[in-house]
C-alpha cells in the first residue's frame, strides 16, 4: 500500500503506445479495482533491458512506501526464464529476471527474492507471449491486497543481476564511464556521478569530458545557462553528468549511442 492506504502500482514497459498497455491496466484493476496506477514509461525501446532498468532506476524512489513497481521488458517471454517478486524495506518489484532490476539491487537493502511459480495468482490461461498481462499484472496487484510475497513461490538467491552502471578510473587524473541512456532530447546520460568523482579521484574542479574524440570543458548548473550551439556538461535531475548542447541533439552531434565510451577529468 502507499501513503494513507492508497494501493500505488508504476508501469515500466517498452510496449508502446498499443493496446498492451490497456490490457496490462485491465488486469490489475481485475484483481484490485481501486489500485492506483501511475506510468513511469511505456517508451524504453524495445527488448532494451537496460534502459528499463535506468528508467526504474530514475523514478522508483520518489513513491510512497509499499507502492509496486511493475516492470517488464521481457524479450525472453514464454521460456524458461523466471518470474520474481524482488521485496525491499520500502517497496516491492515485479518482472522477469532478467536483469531488469539489477540497478534496484546495487542500490537498495533486498530483503527477499521470491520466485513466481503459484498459478494461484495468475490470469487462466496464460499466454505464453504476454507474461506482463497474465503473470506480473495480477501478482502486483495481489501484492498491493496484502499478499505476503512468499505466497507466490519459493525464495531464490540466483537471481539474475547483469547491468552496472560502469566507472572506472583509467588514470590518476581521469575516469572512464559510459553513454547509459540519451534522451527525447538529444542528452546524453553518463554513468559517472559527482559521488563517483569524489570517491576516485578525490579532486575538486570543472570536469572536462572526452566523447567520441570531442573535448568537452565548459560546465554549467542548467540547461540556460549555456549559449547556443555549446557542448557542455551539467548533473541532471538524475544525479549524473549529462552532455547537452543548447536547442539541439548532443546524440546527433557527438554521434554517440548507449554503451559508448566517456572520460572525464578534472581542471
Amino acid at each position: 500500500m502507499g501513503k494513507e492506504g492508497r494501493p500505488i502500482i508504476t508501469l515500466t514497459t517498452d510496449f508502446g503506445e498499443g493496446h498492451y498497455v490497456g490490457a496490462l491496466k485491465g488486469a490489475i484493476l481485475d484483481v484490485c479495482p481501486d489500485a492506483s496506477i501511475v506510468d513511469i514509461t511505456h517508451n524504453v525501446a524495445s527488448h532494451d533491458i537496460l534502459e528499463g532498468a535506468f528508467n526504474l532506476l530514475c523514478c522508483y524512489s520518489y513513491f510512497p512506501a509499499g507502492t509496486v513497481h511493475l516492470a517488464v521488458v521481457d524479450p525472453g517471454v514464454g521460456s524458461d526464464r523466471r518470474g520474481i517478486v524482488v521485496a525491499t524495506e520500502k517497496y516491492s518489484f515485479v518482472g522477469p529476471d532478467n536483469g531488469l532490476f539489477s540497478f534496484i539491487f546495487e542500490r537498495e537493502t533486498v530483503h527477499r527474492v521470491f520466485s513466481v511459480e503459484s498459478e494461484k495468482y495468475l490470469r487462466k490461461p496464460v499466454a505464453p507471449t504476454f507474461h506482463g498481462r497474465d503473470v506480473f499484472a495480477p501478482v502486483a496487484a495481489w501484492l498491493v491486497r496484502q499478499t505476503e510475497p512468499e505466497a507466490f513461490g519459493p525464495e531464490i538467491t540466483d537471481f539474475v543481476q547483469s547491468a552496472t552502471l560502469q566507472v572506472e578510473k583509467k588514470e590518476p587524473d581521469r575516469l572512464e564511464g559510459e553513454v547509459v541512456y540519451v534522451d527525447r532530447f538529444g542528452n546524453i546520460i553518463t554513468s559517472i556521478t559527482p559521488e563517483k568523482v569524489s570517491e576516485l579521484l578525490r579532486q575538486s574542479g570543472s570536469p572536462r569530458f572526452l566523447v567520441n574524440g570531442r573535448k568537452i570543458s565548459r560546465h554549467h548548473k542548467f540547461y540556460a545557462e549555456a549559449p547556443p550551439e555549446e557542448l557542455f556538461s551539467l548533473v541532471g535531475s538524475s544525479g549524473y553528468y549529462e552532455i547537452s548542447v543548447a536547442g539541439r541533439q548532443a546524440a546527433d552531434i557527438l554521434e554517440v549511442k548507449r554503451g559508448d565510451k566517456v572520460q572525464l577529468e578534472m581542471d
